[in-house]
């Protein structure tokens, strides 16, 4: 039988890539386990920065109509609504 690689559970194993089965030696089942973690730890990670840039955007927009809505009851002078624009960009 030249050319087979008996694997961990006692499968034989053929071709060029036979030793790189990650599932036929013992942490196999642990690396994989390990990386099926790490990859929905990223995909939530991905998720919450998304939402604190989505939250972020409407508390600006929410504060600047605000401010609009103050400078159009003539609560804030021109120049102080410039500089809270500014402050607020």
């Amino acid at each position: 039988m030249h050319g087979y690689y008996w694997g961990f559970r006692g499968m034989p194993r053929s071709g060029r890539f036979a030793c790189l089965n990650y599932m036929d030696s013992p942490w196999g089942f642990w690396l994989m386990i390990a990386l099926m973690v790490v990859g929905i730890l990223l995909v939530v990670l991905l998720l919450v920065s998304i939402r604190k840039k989505h939250n972020l955007i409407n508390d600006d927009s929410q504060a600047l109509a605000i401010l609009k809505n103050r400078y159009a009851k003539g609560e804030v002078t021109t120049e102080e609504f410039q500089k809270m624009k500014k402050d607020l960009k």
